[in-house]
């Protein structure tokens, strides 16, 4: 009888371990999960503000371009409703003595500095900058 509970405990304690290890191992997998989970949200974060930054650049430099440029300058260009056809933003150009074209999302907001403008907002669809006497106009 003493040969059957001796096997009988050695039995119960390799199904013991066995249980505990494949415990750790699902805590070890649910804390992988968790954290890849928040460097993909980091990562779709970073991946929206670059694309703001970027449209915002290009306006910047479409200003740019118009302010170095002779009277006469036109030019028509497209924007995208959303930004890689999933980030939706919006853009405010701010007039005054700090211009300045803000661009954002739900989650993020990018400006950069631009020469004098008149007229009104960039918006989405459509576009077009003008210089005309020497005065830089948005969607005139």
């Amino acid at each position: 009888m003493n040969i059957n509970l001796k096997t009988s405990g050695n039995k119960s304690q390799l199904s013991m371990e066995f249980f505990m290890l494949a415990g750790l191992a699902f805590i070890t997998v649910i804390i992988f999960v968790g954290v890849s989970a928040r460097e993909i949200g980091e990562l779709r974060d970073t991946k929206d503000f670059l694309l703001i930054k970027d449209l915002g650049l290009k306006l910047q430099k479409e200003v740019g371009i118009a302010a170095y440029v002779e009277d006469g300058y036109v030019r028509e260009f497209t924007l995208p409703d959303k930004l890689d056809n999933s980030v939706d933003y919006s853009i405010v150009n701010i007039l005054g003595k700090n211009n300045s074209i803000t661009i954002s999302t739900s989650k993020t907001v990018f400006s950069v500095r631009v020469p004098l403008m008149y007229g009104k907002n960039f918006t989405k669809g459509s576009n077009k900058v003008e210089r005309i006497s020497g005065k830089i106009y948005v969607n005139r």
